[in-house]
């Protein structure tokens, strides 16, 4: 047993290793090749020059990135609450359902960047349709997630729940939210990316606070390491509101048949 962990502690290491080992083959070559073709700094900036304005920019962007996750956090929070609730509607009720998950479909189809000037208008320059815009990018996985992991149980195991006298309250409970969960955990991971994409793009349409105001003064500046350094920002944030769900699974879920394997 301990050679087996012993191994798959060594293939990990070896490839994070061999990730890193990539990306510093590819740093290397554009920190090389971005000067010798002759590309203006103004285009694309060398490694350096991103990692200067990133450190350099450190404080500022901490500032903006808060008020991104407040609204990113507070969207997600709302898209889970409801897409949750329309997930138990669709699997009790299923007139309802037969309706309700092509028009979620179908709104989920309308860009969301054509709708944020609406908000703007509706809701004026502040929070507000930043967090509704959070709210839409992240309501349609969240609530296919929960509908999936609520509704696509075996019928014979709900039958023997039944058979062994539980009520529909404890079915719920020990098979329907058990099987779900992980469903939802994996749906977390792919709402938490399109609610940041909701808010930066709000951010992008009007208000003067949040990491995406931070790219667009940047891109009016013709200050494109300062648009690099707010994008990696971006990148390192979705990967820790990732990581955070990831971890949050690996500690609550350890009956899952991945964990075992």
């Amino acid at each position: 047993m301990g050679g087996l962990r012993s191994g798959h502690a060594q293939r990990r290491v070896r490839s994070v290793a061999e990730i890193v080992a990539v990306v510093a083959v590819l740093l290397l070559v554009w920190q090389v090749g971005v000067p010798a073709a002759g590309i203006p700094d103004y285009i694309l900036p060398l490694p350096s020059a991103i990692a200067a304005a990133f450190w350099r920019s450190l404080a500022d962007q901490a500032d903006h990135v808060r008020a991104t996750a407040a609204t990113t956090i507070a969207g997600l929070s709302l898209a889970s609450a409801i897409g949750i609730a329309l997930a138990l509607l669709a699997v009790y009720v299923k007139r309802v359902s037969a309706f309700l998950v092509p028009l979620l479909a179908a709104f989920n189809g309308i860009p969301k960047v054509a709708v944020a000037p609406l908000f703007v208008i509706w809701f004026g320059l502040e929070s507000t349709p930043k967090v509704l815009l959070a709210f839409l990018m992240s309501l349609f996985p969240i609530f296919v997630g929960a509908g999936t992991g609520l509704g696509d149980i075996d019928p014979d195991l709900l039958d023997m729940a039944r058979l062994a006298g539980g009520t529909e309250l404890q079915i719920f409970r020990k098979v329907r939210l058990m099987h779900a969960l992980p469903y939802l955990t994996d749906a977390l991971k792919v709402a938490f990316p399109l609610a940041l994409v909701g808010s930066v793009v709000g951010e992008f349409i009007g208000g003067n606070r949040g990491i995406g105001y931070l790219i667009m003064s940047g891109q009016a500046n013709l200050d494109t390491p300062l648009v690099f350094a707010c994008l990696l920002t971006i990148t390192l944030f979705t990967s820790l509101g990732v990581g955070a769900i990831a971890a949050v699974e690996w500690m609550a879920l350890g009956w899952r048949p991945s964990r075992r394997r």
